[in-house]
């Protein structure tokens, strides 16, 4: 057999550069709806930018501090018994960045007034300023609180183990006073929470040390006695029962020491009122309102029209070849196209009649909107 086999590469070859001008083909046939739905997208996304609210954004940084001072007394004895008693430390700032987020922290900022100084110094409820609306005030309140949490943000910056809080508003002056209130608000809950803490840790601790003098007394009034009805302990037996009740006292003393120190330091604690966060950024009035971003705005709905327009030719395309076939599915497929197509768009969409039914030859023949893209 003399003839061979054709190679099958420049048929690929061929059927890829058929593909790719069928494919640029569409593009062409409907570069008029691209385009316009590309300068119209982009100038939606101009047109967005330009007329978005100025907003102010005023931001603050704070560094929370490590708790001060050592393992407490009651650890240090509990130590000597090989039992490990963890120290309490300082909050973290991932802790922080949720309680900026807390409604314990927010319902009071989102229930008190704030100077406008942007309208002539007049003071304006927080609620107003945010236009929260409701029924009742509990619903105000609910909603308050969620309209400050949508204009407060709040992360962390790892870099630094610090917590950074923005507030962004319409006015400078709101956004400057709402970030110096959550800052305060940290540490003003910090102190409470701090406070707290060592009340209940004082009352533990006192009922601790009242327990610990009671032993200790019984432990030297049982020495007491020894002593009393021992004069002379020079006789091994006596001696041992001596250093055991010895060692029962001192024990009991050294229990008692350190608890009566970790009481005045519950006490010391529970009225100290210095903050436990270093603010390493205070808020500043912003003079510059945020950026708009009109030009990517703009880009972005240029490219998402330019996306719509090539969906819309290839689909089109793919109806347009679906009807030259007419076979059984196509004739089904329009069919249920025009019967969810409404009355006035079935000419234009399909060129059935406003019934669904066959176009009438007899009456000139209007372009569908598949035949203009074909014919553009």
């Amino acid at each position: 057999m003399t003839g061979t086999s054709p190679d099958p590469m420049p048929v690929l070859k061929e059927d890829s550069e058929i593909s790719v001008l069928a494919l640029v083909s569409v593009l062409l046939r409907w570069r008029r709806t691209i385009v316009v739905l590309v300068l119209a997208s982009g100038a939606a996304g101009l047109a967005t930018g330009l007329l978005t609210t100025r907003v102010y954004r005023s931001s603050a940084t704070f560094l929370p501090q490590v708790s001060e001072g050592s393992a407490s007394g009651l650890a240090l004895v509990a130590s000597q018994f090989g039992i490990r008693v963890p120290s309490g430390g300082g909050w973290g700032p991932a802790v922080y960045v949720e309680l900026l987020r807390s409604r314990a922290l927010l319902d009071p900022i989102a229930q008190d007034t704030v100077v406008v100084a942007e309208q002539g110094g007049r003071r304006v409820a927080v609620m107003d300023l945010l236009h929260v609306e409701g029924s009742t005030d509990a619903l105000r309140a609910d909603g308050a609180v969620r309209a400050l949490g949508a204009i407060a943000t709040s992360r962390e910056v790892r870099a630094l183990g610090a917590v950074e809080v923005a507030v962004t508003t319409r006015w400078p002056s709101v956004s400057l006073a709402l970030a110096d209130r959550l800052v305060r608000g940290v540490s003003e809950f910090n102190i409470a929470t701090r406070k707290s803490q060592a009340a209940a840790e004082r009352q533990f601790v006192e009922a601790q040390a009242g327990e610990a003098e009671r032993a200790l007394r019984e432990a030297e009034d049982r020495l007491q006695t020894f002593l009393q009805g021992n004069r002379d302990i020079s006789s091994p037996q006596l001696r041992f029962e001596y250093d055991r009740l010895q060692r029962q006292v001192a024990f009991r003393q050294q229990v008692y020491t350190v608890l009566v120190q970790d009481r005045e330091e519950a006490r010391i604690r529970e009225v100290r009122d210095t903050p436990v966060i270093t603010v390493l950024e205070a808020p500043r009035l912003p003079l510059v309102s945020e950026p708009h971003r009109s030009v990517l705005r703009g880009l972005v709905g240029g490219l998402l029209g330019g996306m719509l327009g090539t969906l819309i030719a290839f689909l089109a395309q793919a109806i347009s070849g679906a009807q030259r076939e007419q076979n059984d599915d196509a004739r089904e497929f329009f069919r249920l196209v025009s019967e969810a197509t409404p009355r006035f768009l079935r000419r234009w969409v399909t060129g059935g009649s406003r019934d669904g039914g066959e176009r009438d030859t007899s009456a000139p023949a209007r372009p569908t909107m598949l035949e203009r893209g074909r014919r553009g």
